[in-house]
């Protein structure tokens, strides 16, 4: 089982003093959360690569086994599916796009596990 989402970060600010006003955070989940949500792995994309860069990785048997665990594939800004420069409205265009980094996403990546999935703590990421 696997589904895909965007977790939307409105007036979401940026490690460098920029404030998108509406951040977004693009993921691909696979496999079923248990109750405790302790089978929870969180596998960020790199920035330039997208979900389905990585799912030959996923699957039974696999090195991120679906039938065990629930997997949360987060795409980093910038890779054209989270908020990256070729989808963010104005006055981001031209060239003016924010830069983002390592503490921007983590922070997404956190609230996502947080406030979608209601997760505290991972198996592993």
């Amino acid at each position: 089982m696997s589904d895909e989402g965007l977790f939307l970060l409105p007036n979401f600010r940026l490690q460098g003093g920029l404030t998108l006003p509406q951040g977004r955070l693009a993921y691909r989940t696979y496999g079923v959360l248990n109750r405790d949500a302790s089978n929870a792995i969180l596998y960020p994309t790199s920035y330039g690569a997208q979900h389905t860069d990585i799912e030959w990785l996923i699957g039974p048997d696999r090195i991120l086994d679906s039938t065990k665990y629930f997997i949360i594939i987060p795409n980093m800004f910038g890779n054209g599916l989270s908020s990256s420069p070729s989808n963010l409205p104005e006055p981001f265009g031209g060239g003016r796009f924010p830069v983002f980094t390592h503490l921007d996403n983590v922070t997404a990546q956190r609230r996502l596990l947080d406030e979608v999935f209601g997760i505290k703590r991972l198996a592993l990421a």
